[in-house]
């Protein structure tokens, strides 16, 4: 009887959760469960999500053509921490000459009080408009009565006379979606660069054909593409760290006018050819204008570098005396650039005038020299299927010696020759052959960076560890430790180094080749820390500085990949000497796991002899990107790291 009595117990519960979790997502009405629920199953972190969306754009034509957007949208705010969900911002576009509207607001808040459906809604004296930039203005409005398990429903429509500029719709947001739907209905005469971008999947994805849906009086009619477009059940899209732009994973449907057909039989080209581009950019004064300005850099290198012979050892000389002497004003504005001649008088440029001084100086002491545009890492992936040159944010420069091509960038003096800025690692940048054609070439580091620790651990009479370490930092980790010590002063830097482990003294610190970039940043210190003991057992941390101390990777789920940039490795050599008196009685076995595809590994292996132990500790990252199926694999992969790290322990008894 009471097993009976307890299966009906778990029966009732269980269909009272699963009809808490159901909600309306079918349309904008509020349901008594809208209201009654308090949980979203498929994420326990939310604060709020949207339970129903839905997005219409098309183009009518009353007097003049105006491209329309009805927006409507449900959403649930689980808790007090998802109240800021009750502020809606709507950006308006606008220029010179012509304006966005926004119209026909109705939005309410709904609550449950005392078994009955309670409606607040949102007055006009309650909609705020104000400067976004120069570009845009911000619609604001907030809901009034929020309460944890309130719903909030809008309705709104935008007006736009930006006819090139069709809707795009955003599936994901910072909080997850039931459902979001979006139609649109582009006319023939329209036509479209249409992308999917993001690696969420669509549920449902028609199209059919609206006839006649656009008239032009005299002239004749178009039909339309109706198109509808649905995703369900969307996470919320979460930032980490080990990523690029937002842009490029937010999924979203992207809308580029690529040609209009008019009804008089003018057709008007937007999207263009490489071929044309490579015109205009020839043409642009902050660009093509100023790489032919190589005359003028013919007297601003020290005869002791002119007089060279023309290898890579004089092109390593003209490229640091540019980033030693010419300093970047931290702006890019690639478009925008100083002329060449402004940059050499005022010694400061953006990012252009710099790069394209080195260009022109290297070109003007008859090297091969290219301009590479490129758009960083926190600027989006630059379109590779057609021109877009708004893409673009920056500009390097590439040099071929000797069938040996190198990538610069003059604006970080931190950098070894043949490195570019972490920033610019995004994949690919298009260089500029004003002559036979730009064409797009990968962004790459030049090789792996590492760091190495080496460490002599020697357990004195007062059971503390003495110990001597080496420590090395190549690549992009010897440029962080010198871009580290330039923001302080060498006394400073190491005063800051004593001081970051409060466990470890650290005494007679040096650092070797700080200014030799082509080199390893490489610190060498003496330091002493503790052990812990326990039952007269003596336990030791191998591991004095671990590379992590915690994951980067914390998400339960994550629908973009990893990006780390470059590939790296990281290798912590250890030795545990005992004197005499002391035996190891307990060492750690052996461990090693890879990431499949051999896309990296990490391990640790336990030599003793004797008084002796030498453990040898590696990880490797032999890819520097990892798509978004690795994420789970990549999560264990850290776990592990975390785990050798910091939680090993070498156990050590007195003799008697």
């Amino acid at each position: 009887m009471y097993r009976t009595l307890f299966f009906v117990f778990l029966t009732t519960f269980s269909f009272l959760i699963s009809a808490q979790e159901a909600y309306n997502d079918k349309n904008m009405v509020v349901s008594m469960i809208d209201l009654q629920s308090t949980t979203y199953k498929k994420d326990s972190t939310a604060t709020a999500f949207f339970i129903y969306e839905k997005g219409f754009s098309r183009v009518e034509n009353g007097g003049g053509y105006d491209l329309l957007t009805d927006y409507e949208a449900k959403v649930k705010i689980l808790n007090e921490q998802g109240f800021g969900h009750a502020t809606i911002k709507v950006l308006l576009y606008r220029n010179k000459r012509d304006k966005e509207s926004f119209n026909n607001l109705v939005a309410y808040t709904y609550n449950l009080e005392q078994g009955k459906i309670i409606k607040t809604k949102v007055e006009k004296d309650q909609i705020y408009y104000e400067k976004h930039d120069q570009n845009f203005t911000s619609v604001k409005f907030t809901f009034s009565n929020i309460k944890p398990g309130s719903v909030l429903t809008y309705k709104y429509q935008v007006e736009s006379p930006f006819m090139y500029n069709f809707n795009g719709w955003e599936f994901q947001d910072d909080i997850p979606k039931m459902y979001s739907e979006f139609i649109a209905d582009l006319p023939g005469n329209y036509v479209y660069n249409i992308k999917l971008v993001g690696t969420l999947k669509l549920n449902t994805s028609e199209s059919t054909i609206k006839k006649n849906c656009l008239q032009a009086s005299g002239l004749g009619s178009a039909d339309c593409s109706h198109n509808t477009y649905i995703m369900k059940d969307i996470p919320a899209f979460k930032e980490e760290k080990y990523m690029t732009a937002k842009s490029n994973y937010f999924s979203r449907i992207e809308y580029e006018l690529k040609e209009f057909k008019g009804f008089d039989g003018v057709n008007n080209k937007y999207t263009e050819t490489w071929k044309n581009v490579d015109i205009k950019l020839k043409k642009e004064i902050a660009i093509g204008v100023q790489l032919k300005k190589t005359g003028i850099t013919k007297n601003i290198l020290p005869d002791t570098i002119q007089s060279m012979p023309n290898n890579v050892i004089k092109a390593k000389a003209i490229y640091r005396y540019i980033a030693d002497h010419y300093k970047w004003n931290k702006k890019n504005d690639i478009f925008k650039g100083s002329s060449i001649s402004e940059v050499i008088n005022s010694k400061s440029g953006n990012v252009s005038g710099i790069n394209i001084l080195l260009h022109n100086t290297l070109k003007q002491q008859q090297f091969k020299v290219y301009p590479v545009l490129l758009s960083t890492r926190n600027n989006g992936y630059a379109t590779t299927i057609h021109p877009v040159i708004s893409d673009f944010n920056y500009l390097i420069t590439q040099l071929t010696i000797e069938d040996e091509t190198f990538l610069l960038d003059a604006t970080e003096n931190n950098l070894a020759f043949g490195e570019v800025p972490f920033r610019c690692l995004n994949v690919h940048g298009r260089l500029l052959d004003f002559k036979n054609g730009s064409s797009w070439i990968d962004i790459k580091p030049a090789k792996r960076s590492l760091i190495f620790h080496k460490e002599e651990l020697k357990l004195n009479e007062k059971l503390e560890l003495d110990g001597k370490a080496k420590h090395v930092f190549a690549g992009y980790h010897g440029y962080y430790k010198r871009k580290e010590l330039d923001q302080v002063n060498k006394q400073s830097y190491l005063d800051l180094r004593k001081k970051k482990n409060s466990e470890v003294k650290i005494t007679n610190i040096n650092i070797k080749d700080e200014k030799d970039y082509e080199k390893p940043f490489e610190e060498e210190f003496q330091f002493t820390r503790n052990t812990e003991t326990i039952d007269n057992t003596i336990y030791i941390k191998p591991f004095t500085l671990p590379f992590f101390k915690e994951t980067p990777f914390k998400l339960n789920q994550r629908t973009y990949p990893v990006d780390f940039g470059y590939p790296d490795s990281y290798t912590y050599l250890v030795s545990i000497e005992l004197s005499k008196n002391y035996e190891f009685v307990d060492i750690p076995n052996n461990s090693l796991y890879a990431i499949p595809n051999h896309l990296g590994q990490v391990g640790v292996n336990f030599q003793k002899n004797e008084k002796k132990l030498i453990i040898t500790h590696r990880i490797t990252f032999n890819s520097s990107y990892y798509p978004v199926e690795y994420y789970k694999t990549l999560k264990e992969f850290f776990n592990l790291i975390i785990e050798i790290e910091n939680n090993t322990l070498i156990a050590v008894r007195r003799v008697h």
